[in-house]
């Protein structure tokens, strides 16, 4: 015996909702993209959350782009050290692995810190 809603109904309630304004993959994405950014979240970071999500293609690249606030993603990636009170000249192999987790693409990183050692 199968438990829930028949196909057309959940359509309809779907449809319905996205109509309401419930429902917006636009807003979910930004809002999310948002939040990230401003833990110190880098693009490839927001990226997977937002795929793992079900969002992707132009959308995410476009929240992403509106997450940095009309600063570079390099800025994004020195205020995330500076906030972990990490100095990249003295610890550079620490920068490396909080930037990396945070998920800023590796020439923002070498822009930022250097080349590894």
């Amino acid at each position: 015996m199968a438990i829930g809603y028949q196909p057309e109904t959940a359509a309809r309630t779907v449809a319905r909702c996205r109509e309401l304004g419930w429902v917006d993959d636009a807003r979910l994405a930004g809002d999310r993209a948002v939040a990230l950014r401003q833990r110190g979240a880098g693009s490839l970071k927001i990226a997977a959350d937002l795929a793992a999500r079900g969002l992707g293609g132009t959308l995410v690249d476009e929240v992403i782009d509106r997450s940095r606030d009309g600063r570079s993603e390099r800025e994004w990636a020195a205020q995330a050290l500076e906030r972990a009170g990490i100095d990249p000249q003295r610890a550079p192999a620490r920068a490396w692995r909080l930037l990396g987790g945070r998920g800023f693409p590796q020439d923002v990183v070498v822009d930022v810190v250097g080349e590894p050692d």
